[in-house]
């Protein structure tokens, strides 16, 4: 109050205030003596919102830190209740000071983030995009496309030119003349080059920021995480690229983006396979082709060569599927439909060299479960972002909300009521909470959708949008269950069901036996039932307490398994090595004609318990008394975890790695079978082996707690396109690799990969969890941390 009166000599331009009750004594002298105006209020509300409000106040007031204590507290001196709190908190402590937020993961910058509730902070941002507002143009390569935003259609938002067939054909040839060179330059040299075009990133992020507005539909916090998404990427995996045991480059990489990360998963598919020397030719989606540009520009501006990196543009049909089909490329890294997926796979089957890369991350129906413990304000909070923000334009994006009956209809009143708060509009506004879905396509797909729901009784909520855009209502959909979700809705629609608390187990069945596994988010107090469901969910990203969108890199690896993806995970400590060739095993085949009978049926061994026994790398090295020791040694190198990953206070992360499931093991040479099934068993999977004289070669293994199938013989490729396995692993010759690969393709769900080489990794599925330690009603880490303090 004497601050204010200091600073406001003006009595009638302000008041203060108090609550009834309180500060009695304080206030009138005040006012007597300042002839200052005084407020005094009430709190008035039903017993459940007035109790929450009532118990905050007294917590405050009564913290030692509160000055209505302290000034009652006659042990403290009044000249230490006066002073100074900048000083204060700005005199050295005796602990080590917290991290800045540029240096909460050691020795990776940090990306450059923004107090988007600071006005200040928002005006600064708005001036620095304002030069690329409309009616300004991007234009590269005098371009015949029109650009149109999708939330203004009357603004063109620049050009770009498609490439043809010839053009393709000529940069694949640029590219692999140029690989060489790339790959023999040093890893420090190519991370320095990562690095220099982060610090662009940052540099440029108000034009970033324009363009992600302006052509992808993408509100201010979006963007801002767009470009932070995409400056992590290229920071982490030059940091990972130097503290790796190199591999040799696999050679020139097609990478292809979507439209809904149009910097940050771009970026991160280019990053991962130039630092790891091939060469990338980088085919963004037709929807943001201006940013594409403009980050490659800036890339070669960095350092990268023009023939190292080249951008193509135009139709998936025509421009991406031109480059899949080209049988001198050595990968593929996809985001993108499942359907889209497990056709760039066939078509890799079919022309592409027996041991190109494929990794594909795709999408997925993604639940959050909200028990009664839950506090249900934190949950509606993370139930509107994960289902709405960015229009609900995320693979990570929550579609199905499991409500424990109990507490469904406050949730949902709540729901309703956060719905009714959002702003939808033009995402260039900074008020803007939910902008436009991405073309018309979508909007019509997304809007037949919700009709239908609504004509049959099942649409809960919806809301009024703009009529200038590609805007789609959020919407509220009541459904029994996942098996009522047909397919993805890639847009602003949450699907809600209720539960019996006896059902939990039923639910995580549910959605296990759906074949995906992207994201997942539980909100509850009950630190058993956590666990419950983290041991029982098939999911790559799991989220306790919080949202479920917004991985961060090297925080929250993101990436799925099943008909989610086929991993490595992005952004985590397995993605780099898989855009380099694996050591290889022994290779060749061997003379035993006599035991080469046709498999043509395979019996799964249960790897349940074999999955979860600490003790599997002992009881390995106890079967085998030192065999396969190369598979042997890189297996125990590999830590299944659960890891611990770095992130700011108030959070815990932690990777852990699972096995796949059954891992067909075809050797063929002794040597390569006893690593593969090695390897396979090491990391948890249950195993089939077929090679000639593998029961021979596999004698030692035989045990009855060994999840392990031998059979003597020579698999039937077309047995491939039905048996319940999650992986093949094969040294086989081409010919052969290149028919397992065709049988494999002819299959329905999820990609099942080839392995080859001594690479346990590639054995795993990847779980990341993170934990919001701040929901159980206080940030104990910072608490700790701050604790002695002066």
């Amino acid at each position: 109050m004497a601050a204010i009166l200091a600073m406001a000599p003006d009595r009638a331009r302000f008041e203060f205030q108090r609550l009834h009750g309180m500060g009695e004594t304080l206030h009138e002298i005040v006012h007597d003596a300042e002839n200052s105006r005084c407020r005094i209020y009430a709190p008035v509300g039903a017993h459940e919102d007035l109790l929450a409000y009532l118990v905050r106040r007294l917590l405050e007031n009564g913290a030692n830190s509160s000055f209505v204590n302290q000034i009652v507290d006659e042990a403290i001196a009044p000249e230490a209740i006066v002073q100074d709190p900048i000083a204060r908190i700005m005199r050295p402590s005796r602990r080590p000071p917290l991290a800045l937020p540029k240096d909460i993961f050691g020795s990776r910058q940090n990306s450059r983030g923004y107090d988007l509730t600071d006005p200040l902070v928002l005006e600064q941002i708005d001036e620095a995009r304002a030069p690329f507002a409309a009616p300004h143009q991007w234009d590269f390569g005098s371009g015949d496309q029109a650009v149109i935003n999708p939330a203004d259609f009357a603004d063109t938002v620049g050009r770009v030119r498609y490439h043809n067939a010839n053009e393709i054909d000529d940069c694949v040839s640029r590219a692999l003349t140029a690989q060489a060179a790339w790959e023999n330059r040093s890893r420090y040299e190519r991370a320095g080059i990562l690095n220099a075009i982060a610090d662009s990133y940052e540099a440029n992020a108000p034009e970033f920021y324009a363009l992600c507005a302006r052509e992808a539909g993408k509100c201010l916090a979006d963007a801002v995480g767009e470009v932070r998404e995409a400056v992590d990427f290229l920071r982490y995996y030059a940091g990972e690229a130097i503290a790796d045991t190199p591999r040799r480059a696999r050679g020139v990489i097609v990478c292809i983006s979507p439209w809904n990360f149009p910097l940050a998963i771009f970026t991160g598919q280019i990053a991962a396979a130039l630092v790891s020397g091939n060469c990338v030719i980088a085919k963004p989606a037709e929807q943001t082709n201006l940013i594409a540009s403009r980050a490659v520009a800036l890339m070669h501006a960095a350092g990268v060569p023009d023939d190292v990196l080249t951008l193509l543009l135009g139709p998936g049909e025509t421009v991406g599927a031109a480059l899949v089909a080209d049988p001198r490329i050595n990968g593929v890294c996809f985001t993108g439909s499942t359907i889209v997926a497990n056709s760039i796979a066939a078509q890799l089957a079919k022309t592409a060299a027996p041991d190109t890369m494929l990794i594909a991350e795709t999408g997925g129906l993604n639940a959050m479960l909200v028990d009664s413990t839950a506090l249900p304000e934190q949950a509606v909070r993370d139930i509107v972002a994960s289902a709405f923000q960015s229009a609900g334009q995320r693979c990570s994006a929550l579609r199905l909300l499991y409500v424990q009956e109990d507490v469904a209809n406050k949730v949902l009143d709540m729901l309703k009521g956060a719905m009714a708060t959002l702003s939808i509009g033009n995402s260039w506004a900074l008020q803007t909470d939910v902008g436009p879905v991405i073309d018309a396509e979508a909007q019509q797909g997304i809007a037949n959708y919700c009709d239908k729901q609504g004509e049959a009784g099942r649409l809960i909520e919806t809301m009024n949008v703009p009529d200038n855009g590609f805007f789609v209502a959020p919407c509220i959909v009541r459904v029994d269950g996942i098996d009522d979700l047909e397919r993805e809705i890639f847009g602003p629609v949450l699907h809600v069901a209720t539960f019996k608390a006896e059902k939990i187990d039923a639910i995580v069945d549910d959605i296990n036996n759906r074949g995906y596994g992207l994201t997942f988010a539980l909100h509850t107090r009950i630190d058993d039932r956590v666990q419950q469901v983290v041991d029982r969910l098939h999911v790559g990203n799991f989220y306790v307490n919080r949202n479920q969108i917004g991985a961060i890199v090297g925080s929250q690896p993101f990436g799925g398994e099943g008909l989610s993806g086929t991993g490595p995970k992005a952004g985590g400590p397995l993605y780099l090595p898989r855009f380099g060739h694996a050591p290889k095993l022994a290779q060749g085949t061997i003379d035993a004609s006599s035991t080469e009978t046709s498999v043509t049926e395979i019996n799964v061994p249960s790897a349940q318990s074999w999955s979860e026994r600490p003790d599997r790398i002992a009881r390995l090295r106890a079967l085998l008394r030192g065999k396969g020791e190369r598979a042997m040694a890189a297996s125990a190198a590999l830590d299944m975890g659960p890891i611990d990953l770095p992130g700011p206070t108030g959070e815990a992360n932690s990777l852990r790695l699972v096995g796949r499931g059954t891992v067909l093991c075809l050797g063929p040479h002794p040597d390569a079978l006893r690593a593969q099934v090695v390897m396979a068993l090491a990391t948890g999977n249950g195993v089939v082996a077929v090679a000639p004289l593998a029961s021979e070669v596999l004698r030692g293994l035989k045990a009855t707690d060994v999840p392990l199938v031998v059979v003597d013989g020579v698999i039937e490729p077309q047995l491939l396109a039905t048996a319940a396995i999650a992986a093949v692993a094969t040294e086989a010759d081409d010919e052969t690799l290149r028919a397992l690969r065709t049988a494999l393709t002819a299959r329905t769900g999820a990609i099942v990969p080839i392995i080859s080489g001594l690479d346990p990794a590639a054995y795993v599925h990847e779980r990341a969890l993170s934990v919001d330690t701040t929901a159980a009603g206080g940030n104990a880490s910072l608490l700790a941390s701050m604790d002695g303090a002066t």
